[in-house]
């Protein structure tokens, strides 16, 4: 049986935040007692790195896809018992590099039929439309899509879309939109007023909203989710109202 909620968190465009919700939204859960796997999907590694050196992993998300092990033999324990890692390292690319068979879309969604110790499973997508994304999304029972209010942010939300509608039409028909988180957000701009309504033209906003500060960054440096380095800051406090909302839109 597979896990109830399987959470891609994407954004073809860069930059947007992605890593980092999915890594405290992983955090936010497991602290919940809630059992969750965090799939690092992006061959950059950066979830990974916030737990293991990805270059020192014995096996990563590049030998389910080459066919070699299973997910359940890469997984990696973490600091929270209710938290565990899929890991990822650069190698991963060359698994797109190398070409793709009628089987590469649905190779996570099959990975996980059989993964029955989670609750949860959070996805941290690649900033493309790789085969990796689309992986996530054929796996997946609900997206959530990281954005900052910006222009260029707007741009590429179309684009989403389509891939998203894609998706549910041909392959998985569940698939849901949790909604956009908006991220790096510099409260009362002009542009921040200008672009919300903007967003919400393509996709349901959720009303918690992660706002700009340094210790996103400083948290990445220390290793550790906002919560544990800094869990009075602003952001860790935005962090878990998001936690809190998307448990109450999944109903979970």
């Amino acid at each position: 049986m597979k896990p109830a909620y399987i959470i891609a968190i994407t954004n073809q465009k860069g930059g947007e935040g992605k890593t980092t919700t999915a890594i405290n939204l992983a955090f936010g859960l497991a602290r919940r007692g809630r059992t969750t796997l965090l799939v690092d999907m992006d061959p950059q590694a950066n979830s990974t790195g916030i737990f293991i050196d990805p270059d020192a992993a014995e096996k990563t998300m590049h030998d389910v896809f080459a066919g070699s092990a299973s997910l359940q033999d890469i997984l990696v324990e973490t600091y929270n018992p209710s938290l565990k890692l899929a890991p990822s390292r650069i190698t991963l690319a060359e698994i797109e590099a190398s070409g793709t068979n009628v089987d590469a879309p649905y190779i996570l969604r099959d990975s996980l039929q059989n993964l029955n110790e989670f609750e949860f499973v959070v996805i941290d997508c690649p900033p493309s439309l790789s085969i990796f994304t689309i992986n996530a999304l054929v796996a997946s029972t609900h997206v959530v899509i990281p954005a900052q209010a910006e222009k260029f942010s707007i741009d590429g939300m179309s684009g989403l879309q389509n891939t998203i509608d894609s998706i549910k039409r041909r392959i998985n028909p569940d698939l849901s939109i949790a909604g956009a988180l908006v991220t790096q957000m510099k409260p009362k701009t002009v542009l921040t007023k200008t672009i919300l309504p903007v967003v919400s033209q393509f996709f349901s906003v959720f009303e918690s909203v992660i706002t700009t500060g340094v210790a996103i960054g400083e948290s990445h440096l220390a290793k550790k989710s906002i919560f544990d380095y800094a869990p009075s800051c602003k952001q860790a406090t935005e962090y878990e109202s998001f936690v809190e909302e998307l448990l109450r839109e999944l109903k979970a």
